[in-house]
């Protein structure tokens, strides 16, 4: 069905960003930047898709989404951009098949003017021992009571890129936190919201000694990814597109992983990072109000149901997920905090409600 090829392709717009495929031999040619003759002949949507489209302009304005409305229409189509910026070069050519027309590629992103950034870095402190105690010095806990703690590559392609021995602890997933390590880490997640910083994706990540991350992209051009330095022994590089730097504790690097980039732990001693996936800078507040849309909607179909309660309940699920677990509970009413007291009178009444509860929004109607 056409539906369902639709929501594999646009998966790639939600999902965390994969390797996909090594850099090309020098001299290769497999450019395919004309993105607009696919969308002249891609005009058909499946109707889940032409549904959310309807619903992009209907919230956001025709002209304010069309390069969001495009970027939807291309991954519906399977496109997959590729561009050899610099003809020859094995790392400056980029590639996405999540991809957003008129977003500049640049390697390394001059974070200097960015609030979000500078308030990371005056506090990062406040990451790294926060990190120390709960992801290192009580670790055996952690890994106990935490979420997927260290986990490694999620599949066989991740592990080839990656390496086995890259590890991550996500704290928050597609915008939405962790419930149970954001609130290992409240601190750090408070940092975060504070600063305001416009993330998609956050997470610790370790990379063991005398290891490296091989050539790949993560093949979506409009999120970049940041780091923030916890423990930086000597010896470590990251290099993107023609440019190579080092990591240093405290500083932030912002840097768009739709070039080809690769990374090596040659010291001794573990690297630890906050890793954060950012909206692209030039995107507008509107483009990137409409792709967090399009993220909601497939997390949440019934965001755009016909049926008033359904969206109701998906309206009030997705506040949940945005919001921070500590904030959440401050903010409950005492009384649903713990479980009511049961009321024997009505009691399959309330078991028929929780069943139709637990049934809304489970599938898309297409």
């Amino acid at each position: 069905m056409r539906s369902a090829a639709l929501l594999t392709s646009a998966a790639a717009l939600v999902a965390r960003p994969t390797p996909r495929h090594p850099p090309l031999k020098r001299g290769s040619t497999a450019e395919n930047t004309d993105y607009a003759a696919t969308l002249s002949q891609h005009t058909a949507l499946a109707p889940f898709a032409a549904h959310v489209e309807r619903e992009l302009v209907q919230r956001f304005g025709a002209r304010e989404t069309e390069r969001v409305r495009q970027s939807w229409r291309l991954a519906d189509a399977g496109y997959v951009h590729f561009d050899q910026i610099v003809p020859g070069h094995e790392y400056m050519k980029q590639e996405a098949r999540s991809y957003v027309p008129g977003l500049n590629p640049v390697a390394f992103w001059d974070t200097s003017s960015m609030a979000w950034a500078r308030t990371l870095e005056e506090s990062w402190e406040v990451v790294r021992d926060e990190f120390e105690r709960v992801a290192l010095q009580d670790a055996k806990r952690t890994k106990r009571v935490g979420n997927n703690v260290w986990a490694g590559a999620a599949d066989s392609d991740s592990a080839q890129k990656y390496g086995q021995d890259w590890k991550t602890l996500v704290l928050m997933d597609r915008t939405t936190w962790d419930p149970v390590n954001s609130k290992l880490f409240p601190r750090t997640a408070k940092l975060l919201a504070d600063a305001e910083a416009p993330i998609v994706e956050a997470f610790f990540a370790a990379m063991t000694p005398r290891s490296r991350i091989n050539p790949h992209t993560d093949s979506c051009n409009f999120i970049l990814t940041s780091h923030l330095g916890l423990r930086i022994p000597e010896g470590c590089s990251l290099t993107v597109g023609d440019e190579t730097r080092t990591w240093t504790e405290g500083g932030v690097m912002l840097f768009d992983t739709s070039l080809y980039h690769d990374a090596a732990n040659d010291s001794d001693d573990t690297r630890y990072i906050l890793m954060l996936r950012t909206w692209h800078p030039e995107l507008s507040d509107v483009e990137r109000k409409a792709l967090q849309f399009l993220f909601d909607v497939l997390d949440v179909p019934d965001l755009i149901s016909s049926d008033p309660v359904a969206q109701f309940r998906a309206e009030h699920e997705l506040a949940g997920l945005r919001t921070r677990p500590e904030v959440r509970a401050r903010a409950a009413p005492p009384d649903a905090l713990e479980p009511r007291p049961k009321q024997q009178g009505n009691k399959k009444k309330k078991k028929k409600k929780q069943a139709r509860t637990r049934a809304g929004g489970f599938g898309v109607s297409t």
